[in-house]
């Protein structure tokens, strides 16, 4: 009997010492233990602009399942040295902050606390019209052209005298003229702009009206800033209409600010 009593004595405080170095592990590993955590692990840049004028920002992109990591990272912010005026080759510094005391609570040790990236793939601006891609050109000419279609109810209503019983109706829609804005300041995106004509039948008569449309941030990167693209309608002189003065029109508009480039479909490139 004593034997057994002792035997069990025996496993009852072995297994009682297992459970607690078992416990003492745990509380090590998930709450006293220091984990090292990569703050730039979720950092993310994002150019805005061109190669010479362009600026960045560094964003938090952490999404973590893990509460208390997900909590620290919530409260990691970066700060970017230099982050405007940026060239393609520049050094730019990036350098987290974050909650001290909150890390300290955690046992998290942040590392790679700052870094330094160079930067690069900045789209570079075209020196002319020349330079641009007639397949990108055609490109842009769709969008603008959809963008009149989808905006030309909403136009005619808010501009058009409707004086019969029908409302007004777009016949066609006819790209004019088109031309490179090159700015002549940095800070100034280049654009596109093209001039359209819109027949419209009221109450059974065709009537005409112009319709500009502007297409920025023109660059070698060939992307069409669709989000960006404005309109609105271009009040020509009759001496303009008269003359299909297009050029003049766009000049006494932006000739203070831009160099006007037209530009040249294809076949307009082999008759000239």
């Amino acid at each position: 009997m004593k034997k057994d009593a002792v035997k069990n004595k025996i496993i009852y405080f072995t297994s009682l010492t297992g459970m607690c170095a078992a416990l003492i592990a745990v509380a090590y590993f998930f709450f006293l233990r220091t984990i090292k955590v990569d703050v730039m692990s979720s950092m993310q840049l994002i150019y805005t602009g061109e190669n010479n004028a362009a600026s960045v920002e560094a964003v938090n992109t952490m999404e973590d399942i893990n509460q208390r990591i997900q909590a620290f990272y919530n409260t990691v912010e970066y700060t970017v040295e230099p982050d405007s005026h940026l060239y393609n080759g520049e050094v730019i510094t990036i350098t987290a902050s974050y909650d001290q005391a909150l890390a300290a609570q955690y046992h998290f040790e942040p590392v790679h606390v700052t870094k330094q990236i160079t930067v690069s793939g900045l789209p570079d601006r075209y020196g002319s019209a020349e330079e641009l891609d007639h397949s990108w050109i055609e490109q842009i000419k769709k969008e603008m052209t959809s963008y009149v279609m989808d905006h030309q109810e909403i136009e005619l209503a808010s501009e058009i005298d409707q004086n019969g019983p029908d409302p007004v109706k777009m016949e066609t829609c006819t790209l004019e003229y088109m031309a490179f804005l090159k700015s002549d300041d940095a800070a100034n995106a280049d654009r596109i702009a093209g001039l359209y004509q819109v027949a419209y039948d009221d109450n059974g008569e065709t009537k005409n009206m112009y319709y500009l449309v502007l297409v920025p941030n023109i660059n070698d990167s060939k992307t069409i800033d669709t989000k960006n693209i404005y309109g609105e309608r271009a009040y020509m002189s009759e001496k303009e209409i008269d003359q299909s003065q297009f050029e003049q029109y766009i000049d006494r508009f932006f000739g203070s600010q831009y160099r006007i480039e037209p530009i040249f479909d294809e076949a307009q490139e082999t008759e000239k």
